[in-house]
């Protein structure tokens, strides 16, 4: 059973040009507090801007903002009662850490079903060591062979993890993963070597999260900058290893000169290198202030050429 489109460009058209992650709305990730993240008026302002913008799926995870993040997302989708808009969300983060066990992931998909009111797409939020892939797929397998989710996928999964849940999958007759999300961006390239092989030899969409790396692709940090409280970067952190990385910071620094020399921001650039990527179906956006915007729409506009693509590549490889 596949939901998937057998194309890249029909995964593009399945996906849209970009999912909006509602790990903002309620807090940011897992963290929440005065000043950290969107409240409910403004997260559910964000959904409807971001649906009239063209997003197809919502992104959201039951460990988000405590739960707040799938709540709010699920006042949105009673309020659009027939909406086309899919919606995904994530499961496997525990208190004392990964844990897709079957009980508890089939208990956490009743749960996210209860708060949200459908899930569409449904992700394993990280690789749990402790669980085999013949005890945790086959839940997820049962939710789409049932109809109770369109398909499922896997988040911050590695190369040879990825392999043995699409071997798994197989050799129990399962319904397949058929989506990952992971970090990725100019800078975060971990997945390059593996991950994306496997995602365009099995024909997997593949939906990247933090496409400016915490707002280093943005200018924000350029010039020793630290991120302020309340920032994303200041409680997300995969943007620490970069701000204390010298390699990292000169790349950082010539990519911003490369952008001006452009007459783009370094958003639109980096989403622009996303967007004309040949195995990315769509990234993952955040956005909750109209300069956000205004880097995907340059993103979206902007004329992309080999010479750009080499000259990206002559910094970050």
């Amino acid at each position: 059973m596949t939901w998937i489109a057998s194309s890249a460009a029909g995964r593009r058209e399945q996906f849209g040009r970009f999912l909006l992650g509602t790990g903002g709305v309620g807090g940011i990730a897992g963290a929440t507090g005065p000043g950290i993240g969107l409240p409910e008026s403004d997260g559910l302002a964000l959904i409807d801007r971001a649906v009239a913008e063209g997003v197809k799926i919502l992104d959201s995870a039951d460990i988000y903002a405590g739960g707040e993040s799938e709540r709010i997302v699920g006042v949105w989708n009673r309020a659009h009662a027939g909406s086309e808009v899919l919606i995904q969300t994530k499961t496997g983060i525990a208190p004392n850490g990964p844990d897709l066990s079957p009980e508890r992931v089939a208990r956490q998909l009743q749960h996210s079903l209860d708060v949200i009111g459908r899930v569409d797409l449904y992700l394993a939020h990280r690789v749990d060591q402790a669980t085999p892939w013949e005890q945790s797929l086959p839940v997820f397998s049962d939710a789409v062979e049932r109809g109770t989710i369109r398909a499922y996928g896997l988040s911050n999964v590695d190369g040879p993890s990825l392999a043995a849940a699409l071997e798994t999958a197989d050799r129990l007759g399962l319904a397949r993963p058929e989506v990952v999300q992971n970090q990725y961006s100019l800078l975060a390239r971990e997945d390059d070597a593996e991950v994306l092989p496997i995602a365009r030899s099995e024909g997997l969409a593949y939906t990247p999260f933090s496409p400016l790396a915490n707002g280093l692709l943005a200018g924000r940090y350029s010039n020793g900058e630290r991120p302020r409280p309340g920032d994303r970067a200041s409680v997300a952190s995969a943007a620490a290893p970069f701000l204390d990385d010298a390699d990292a910071m000169r790349k950082v620094r010539a990519f911003d000169e490369l952008a001006a020399a452009h007459g783009v921001s370094q958003a639109g650039l980096a989403m622009a290198w996303l967007f004309n990527h040949p195995v990315v179906t769509a990234p993952i956006v955040g956005p909750s202030k109209e300069h956000h915007w205004a880097g995907i729409h340059e993103g979206l506009s902007f004329a992309w050429t080999p010479a750009v693509a080499s000259d990206l590549a002559a910094i970050f490889g």
